[in-house]
């Protein structure tokens, strides 16, 4: 829809979506600012120095050799396939072009044009805001992107700047690390008779409004010299793109905002824009690209709202001079309190410019519904029934598969559903966690082609796999055993501790095991850091490890557990 008039011509639509993405970098300009925003604290430059280092032709053939040849071809209609066929005679001459990139900081006009695809968020399909930009790129400017992307890293990593509050496009880190830091904080809080007030910020388009100008000074500032800078202020200007779907597309028009979605350096790019938004801010804030959220916790409902309000002020100030706009409505504030009595007639939230922030009992965050009182009852309730739909549609074409294309079709769609976020909610009742057992036997019912009332663990063992309870249970000790070898990101890592040898009893002392922190409440049990020590030591009255092993091999001990435990003793 267009100015409020119905459009049925194609070409015309594909543009009305280009012309819509491209305008959403003059957001931030488009709206008018009334509240005063003050300057942002400066923080001394760092003393790192970043500058590219020329490619060989084995890290460029590496880099050939990986391409996935499912893949279309971009603009540029450079079939994978064939680029990674011909790696090793084509290495070399794309080296020197590579290297000729860096050291002119020019890169080809043809390498940064994109085909963009609309992909639907979610909500009403006929609204261009709820569309996505997805980006193709040509095919050789992904493999110098993959390139530049492992130095820019190497660089981040090695000097510590990434904000450590960051999860988002990180490795070691994801959705469910992420998670778990912020429910142990609410968790702890809780248990420490402490109220809890968490605000769920969304911003409009926010790789898209990404100001070129700022971000070439965020580079600067991090320690990238003057020649790298260029290269990446030549990478972001002149880009161009249209809206390819299926056979049809949209002329091409000039991007003048914005990082590409889709593409290698993009995601990096916002990440390191963004990476002061924890500075200066006391209470925590956790981000996962740009899913923010912050949360505070006080000894009266009244107070941690009050500093809430405060800390959202001042992040306000940092996404103005980062020219970042905040979607007030979609923008929601959620407490987490014992005492819900006195959660009646509080102070609102309300952003700078006067809009006020709902207060909502449940949200989802990074995949996962919350509720406010950390039942994870509503996250379970929409899982099961999601996957119920699903089973029908399943149950319909049942005849016309085969024992294991029914199991490769549950594997890939129903199983991967399960397992995401599984460690998080683990820990919810009994009867709530019963929903997706009873949803998950059905899935076996339909590969196995058994009746309804087979017992599960006949189902289990002709399908040869474990419940649900011991496939969450194995992955949470997977989890836990990275803690340990220091394989998940520091904010985890920190939350558990070793126990000295000295505070070992004689008969457990040659084993590895952790501190428990005492906790008042069952919420406290809740919480990643008492959860994790304590399953842990359980696991190791089992296992009696005596030294640290490879993660491969503690995967094999958990392995021969599970089928030991998959014994059914049901009808013994």
């Amino acid at each position: 829809m267009k100015n409020t008039c119905n459009i049925t011509d194609k070409t015309e639509m594909l543009l009305c979506f280009n012309e819509h993405f491209v305008s959403s970098g003059s957001l931030f300009n488009s709206i008018k600012h009334s509240a005063e925003y003050s300057l942002p604290v400066n923080h001394e430059d760092l003393t790192h120095n970043f500058s590219f280092s020329l490619f060989t032709t084995s890290e460029v053939s590496k880099a050939l050799k990986l391409l996935d040849p499912t893949k279309s071809a971009g603009p540029d209609d450079l079939e994978p396939y064939f680029i990674k066929a011909a790696a090793d005679s084509i290495a070399l001459p794309l080296t020197y072009l590579f290297n000729l990139s860096l050291s002119t900081n020019t890169i080809p006009h043809a390498w940064k044009s994109a085909y963009v695809l609309p992909l639907l968020k979610g909500g009403d399909p006929t609204n261009l805001n709820n569309y996505r930009p997805i980006s193709k790129l040509p095919i050789l400017a992904k493999v110098l992107e993959g390139l530049i992307s492992v130095q820019l890293k190497e660089f981040l990593i090695s000097n510590n700047i990434l904000s450590p509050s960051q999860s988002g496009f990180r490795k070691q880190h994801s959705t469910t690390t992420a998670a778990l830091k912020v429910l142990n904080d609410i968790s702890e809080s809780l248990d420490d008779k402490r109220h809890c007030a968490a605000l769920f910020i969304d911003l409009s388009k926010a790789f898209d409004t990404v100001d070129h100008t700022v971000l070439k000074n965020k580079l600067r500032s991090i320690g990238l010299s003057e020649h790298s800078v260029g290269w990446f202020a030549n990478y972001l200007s002149d880009r161009t793109q249209c809206v390819k779907v299926q056979n049809q597309k949209s002329k091409f028009l000039k991007v003048s905002a914005g990082v590409p979605q889709g593409s290698i350096l993009g995601p990096l790019l916002f990440t390191i824009y963004i990476n002061d938004l924890d500075k200066g801010i006391i209470d925590n804030l956790h981000l996962y690209a740009d899913d923010t959220i912050l949360y505070t916790s006080a000894l009266s409902v009244e107070l941690a709202i009050s500093k809430l309000q405060s800390a959202f002020n001042q992040l306000q100030n940092t996404f103005y001079h980062l020219k970042l706009v905040l979607n007030s409505n979609k923008t929601k504030y959620m407490l987490f309190s014992k005492s819900k009595a006195k959660l009646k007639n509080l102070l609102p939230i309300t952003t700078k410019e006067g809009h006020l922030i709902e207060l909502v009992t449940e949200y989802k965050y990074l995949g996962i519904l919350i509720d406010d009182c950390l039942t994870f009852k509503p996250h379970i309730q929409k899982l099961a029934h999601r996957l119920k739909l699903k089973l029908r549609f399943y149950f319909r074409i049942k005849s016309c598969l085969s024992f294991e294309a029914r199991k490769k079709l549950v594997t890939a769609t129903f199983m991967s559903v399960l397992d995401f976020g599984d460690v998080v909610y683990m820990n919810a009742s009994a009867d709530a966690l019963h929903a997706l057992d009873t949803v998950f036997h059905g899935a076996l019912r339909f590969i196995t082609n058994m009746r309804s009332l087979t017992h599960h663990c006949l189902l289990y063992a002709r399908v040869g796999w474990p419940s649900l309870s011991q496939r969450r249970l194995k992955h949470w000790y997977l989890l836990i055993y990275k803690c340990i070898l220091g394989l998940v990101p520091s904010y985890l890592q920190q939350l558990i501790e070793l126990k000295s040898s000295s505070s070992y009893s004689l008969r457990s002392q040659d084993t590895v095991l952790l501190s428990v922190p005492r906790v008042r409440t069952e919420m406290g049990k809740k919480a990643f850091r008492f959860a994790a020590a304590q399953f842990w030591n359980e696991l190791q009255k089992e296992f009696k490890l005596k030294e640290l092993i490879s993660l491969g091999s503690f995967k094999k001990l958990l392995n021969e557990r599970e089928t030991k435990l998959s014994n059914c003793k049901c009808f013994i």
